[in-house]
């Protein structure tokens, strides 16, 4: 399925492979990721983070669909990156770095986003992070 267009891929066999990365990094311990969902999906990465930032041309509704379900996972890996980076004794520069490539979380020296609006991931929010124990 390499390099084949998102318009010709049958909308389960996404769905199925989002699920076996999510089966993986459950399986392993480790947190969800764009690079694990792009495996699965047997996509580039570069595609994957085009799919995720929604600069891919959706055209109908069926691939307004597939991009939906694509985002989706996407937010969901941003946040399990997030949520393993909370835990004790687990380093926060290599979360950084996957966040800043992978998440749209990308500030110039100012504070201020890289990327036009349109380009960036929405921001992950957590209620009741005070809760968490340091």
């Amino acid at each position: 399925m390499r390099d084949k267009p998102l318009e010709k891929r049958p909308l389960d066999d996404i769905r199925q492979a989002i699920d076996r990365a999510k089966a993986y990094a459950e399986a392993q311990g480790v947190p969800l990721t764009a690079e694990r969902l792009a495996a699965e999906l047997d996509m580039e990465l570069a595609m994957f983070q085009r799919i995720a930032r929604g600069v891919y041309p959706t055209g109908g509704r069926q691939t307004a669909a597939k991009v939906a379900v694509i985002r989706r996972a996407c937010g969901e890996a941003t946040a399990s990156v997030m949520e393993h980076a909370m835990k004790r004794g687990s380093s926060p520069n290599m979360h950084m770095v996957y966040l800043k490539n992978n998440a749209g979380y990308e500030l110039d020296k100012n504070g201020k986003a890289d990327k036009e609006e349109g380009e960036r991931m929405p921001p992950v929010i957590f209620v009741g992070e005070e809760a968490i124990s340091d």
